[in-house]
């Protein structure tokens, strides 16, 4: 083929075509990456197709050529060509944008400038003592070859912003060349090993020989005997144990007593503490028929059964063992040389689900998410690409892994909105793309969850999906009692503080039976505004339309949008009033107010102030699991997936956070996490409690969570979306447009309304057309924000209808996004 057709990382819906020179010729294949000229500059972007001639309707123009190729083995399998393409086309991103997500940032390609030598012997000695500075960056030019800018300054022992000048001089006078090359972000760690190379007779008789006179190198040796069944010995350690340098190794290995060899190194993110070895369980009689159904569609796969058969909703109540069922359905998997994708919806739920997995399937267990360092990533990544691993668990973007031959698709917790990419191009569904990727990898997927989300629950009751249930917690434990709390009536009773007088009771209660507690609060920080009592003042974020969060423990306001800080006032800024006070409540707070009512309990808190280190989650709990910690106070990241049998006590503080903002998900949201965080409750034989505390108690949502009846909580919520035609009955997307000036942001959104409904009445008249209306967050990161909400039962004709307006609209000068199937409108 002489041509490639070559997409790059762009917002633009753009594909180019370029000639393959003959020494790519072996290499170029789709889903290679290159380097390829664009513009001015050279991008890195991945071949779609290849072809025999030009599809360029001008013969005429110029085909420029591919740079480079930079991988001998495609980095994008045809399977993820086709699973990208179809995101691209359903989310409405480019194609580019849609392969740039499915690989890490560690595995790419990033681009840096280099420093050249131009300067002849002769110039550089001319300038040794008028430049002394210029010389010496010359002279460590000749001597090291091509530099980065930041190397020589290193090398200098200087900045890199008092050099940077030097440099611009030097160009000017002709004397060096700044380049721009690419190199790999990450690259493979290496190691040096040891092991000896004769017998250990020979060995004992050297040791006596050089005892005297190379006592170090004796004592080396002597830790290698002693190694001798260790798999690798690394030099690192040999000469740090033996207080001594490499100078010792390179005489021994000169003597021929040892080997020295470099290998790979895999930069592992898993936890140094072994994992016990676990076994399959007995499964009980529901548990049994869910993983039948699993095996016979394993069995099937490659046939044509039909979708519903391979899409599994494994409906099971918190504690119902569907871990087991997930576990016992990837061994099938295993045994037919298959590989399985386990994704979860909090990296804090990462290392207790990879621990039960390294547990039953050791080493094939690989992991991917964001707070992997770059080389624990890139190992990763390549160790799922060669085979070396079959097995990877991690949050949405693992959907995306490389496993060659996929044999099925796990999702916990499929109702979390964290499966949703939300914050860039392409906004797509982990739960969607994984159920697109089972079906053109011919394999089953299954979501599992103790409340499914209405679109699947909904798919499972019109027969798109297969329906499992667990109905019980597994060994006959009783779902934990659930007690509504009317905090309206501890007000009345004169209590005042967070906690009602049940609750507290009950905490002195687990408190003396040294038993352990989770307390729930959705919302981090201090106190939710500062608001002065004399003027009605509130601080705001200067960027954005919400009032600041007080954090107690940095003693500043902070924006949870934006990220803005400043510092506390003492007295309030507009009427200089000393009645300037802390109003809401958050984990801080919270904490603070468990430590002075239960001095003598040890307290932790977990939310994204207190875990922002990498493996802060699995320290926490850790530390919980070993009863180092007596109450467990969080945000959400507590409230799915985790199991401690010692928890027999689960305290909602405040179940009003998320009822009341203006979102149609609202109900959904707060009886998941009401019901999810309830199930932490009585895992073990003691049982457990959960109490609720709310100002609401008579909402449905939390009605329905008291009584762990997702049913309940289903059918009520469903007749209210039917009513208002909002998803599952629909389909919905939102296009958002923002900028700094608000005018001009109205503007664009009334010129975009006007084709809209032009064209809705011409082509599409079923999709319903609402706003353009300010969001309900008005002002984010200093940009005002304005946008639409369209609906229809077709999700072809509201993408049909989106995508015909974008083309009638001019360019915009401001930011327009367009999300279908979004988990919120604010």
């Amino acid at each position: 083929m002489k041509y490639a057709r070559v997409v790059f990382p762009l917002p633009q819906e753009l594909a180019f075509t370029y000639l393959i020179p003959d020494r790519l010729q072996s290499t170029a294949q789709p889903g290679c990456r290159v380097l390829a000229p664009l513009g001015r500059s050279v991008r890195e972007g991945v071949i779609v197709a290849l072809m025999e001639e030009s599809d360029l309707p001008d013969l005429s123009i110029e085909i420029k050529k591919l740079t480079d190729c930079l991988d001998t083995t495609p980095t994008f399998s045809d399977e993820l060509l086709s699973l990208t393409k179809w995101i691209a086309e359903y989310y409405m991103s480019s194609w580019g944008e849609a392969l740039q997500c499915a690989v890490p940032a560690a595995v790419r390609t990033q681009q840096h400038r280099i420093v050249h030598l131009l300067a002849t012997g002769e110039q550089i000695e001319e300038m040794r003592k008028r430049m002394p500075v210029q010389a010496q960056i010359l002279v460590i030019l000749r001597v090291s070859g091509d530099l980065s800018p930041n190397q020589i300054a290193r090398r200098m022992g200087r900045s890199y912003s008092k050099i940077r000048p030097v440099l611009s001089t030097l160009q000017e006078k002709g004397l060096v060349e700044l380049r721009s090359g690419f190199q790999s972000k990450t690259t493979p760690q290496n190691a040096t090993v040891i092991s000896l190379t004769k017998p250990f007779a020979e060995i004992e008789e050297e040791i006596e020989s050089l005892s005297k006179r190379a006592p170090k190198q004796a004592e080396i040796l002597r830790m290698l005997i002693d190694e001798s069944e260790t798999t690798q010995v690394y030099a690192t350690d040999v000469t740090k144990r033996a207080n001594t340098s490499l100078m010792s190794l390179r005489s021994l290995e000169r003597k021929g007593l040892i080997r020295m060899a470099s290998v790979q190194v895999i930069r592992s993110p898993l936890s140094l503490e072994p994992v016990a070895p676990t076994l399959p369980l007995s499964l009980n009689a529901a548990q049994a028929t869910a993983l039948e159904a699993i095996r016979e569609a394993i069995s099937l796969s490659g046939t044509s059964s039909s979708r519903s058969d391979r899409i599994f909703l494994l409906h099971g109540v918190t504690g119902s063992g569907k871990t087991e069922v997930y576990m016992q359905a990837i061994a099938v998997v295993l045994e037919s040389g298959k590989g399985a994708i386990v994704l979860v919806p909090e990296i804090a739920l990462t290392p207790q689900t990879v621990s039960r997995f390294v547990g039953r399937f050791g080493s094939q267990v690989a992991v991917l998410h964001s707070r992997l360092s770059d080389g624990e990533r890139y190992d990763q990544w390549h160790r799922l690409r060669t085979g070396q691993a079959n097995i990877v668990v991690g949050p949405r973007s693992a959907v995306f892994a490389p496993i060659p031959n996929l044999g099925i698709i796990v999702i916990d917790e499929e109702h979390e909105t964290t499966y949703k990419q939300e914050d860039a191009s392409p906004r797509y569904h982990a739960r969607e793309v994984a159920i697109k990727r089972s079906k053109i990898a011919n394999c089953p997927v299954v979501l599992g969850s103790a409340t499914p989300s209405l679109e699947s629950f909904y798919h499972a009751q019109h027969g798109a999906y297969h329906l499992l249930s667990l109905p019980s917690r597994i060994a006959d434990i009783k779902m934990p009692p659930v007690q509504i709390v009317d905090m309206r009536e501890e007000l009345k009773r004169g209590n005042r503080t967070i906690f009602s007088r049940e609750l507290r009771a009950m905490i002195e209660d687990r408190l003396a039976k040294k038993e352990q507690i989770i307390l729930f609060l959705n919302r981090r920080g201090y106190s939710t505004y500062v608001f002065c009592r004399t003027c009605g003042y509130v601080e705001r974020c200067s960027n954005c339309s919400i009032s600041l969060t007080f954090h107690f423990e940095t003693k500043q306001m902070v924006c949870h949008h934006c990220g803005d800080k400043r510092p506390t006032s003492k007295a309030c800024p507009r009427c200089g009033s000393m009645y300037f006070r802390y109003f809401g409540l958050g984990t801080e707070k919270v904490e603070q107010e468990i430590i002075k009512a239960f001095p003598e309990a040890k307290v932790k808190r977990m939310d994204t102030d207190s875990t922002t280190r990498k493996d802060a989650h699995q320290k926490i709990l850790d530390a919980f699991k070993a009863r180092e910690i007596d109450i467990l106070l969080g945000t959400q990241m507590i409230a799915k997936g985790l199991d401690f049998p010692n928890v027999t006590l689960v305290g909602v503080i405040s179940a009003d956070t998320a009822l009341n903002l203006p979102d149609f998900r609202t109900g959904e949201r707060a009886f998941n996490l009401l019901t999810q965080v309830a199930g932490r409750s009585g895992r073990g034989k003691a049982g457990g409690e959960v109490i609720i505390q709310t100002y609401t108690p008579e909402h449905y949502a939390i009605q329905a969570a008291q009584g762990h009846d997702y049913h309940r909580f289903y059918q009520e919520e469903v007749e209210y979306r039917k009513d208002l035609l909002y998803p599952p009955v629909s389909h919905a997307a939102t296009i958002l447009l923002r900028g700094e000036v608000e005018e001009e942001v109205i503007q664009e959104a009334n010129v975009l309304l006007g084709h809209l409904e032009l064209i809705q009445a011409d082509q599409f008249p079923a999709v319903e057309i609402r706003g353009p209306v300010p969001a309900p967050l008005a002002k984010i990161k200093g940009k005002f924000r304005w946008h639409f909400l369209l609906r229809s039962k077709s999700v072809e004709n509201l993408r049909g209808l989106i995508r015909q307006a974008l083309d009638a609209t001019p360019p915009m000068s401001i930011d327009l996004i367009v999300d279908i199937d979004p988990m919120s409108v604010l």
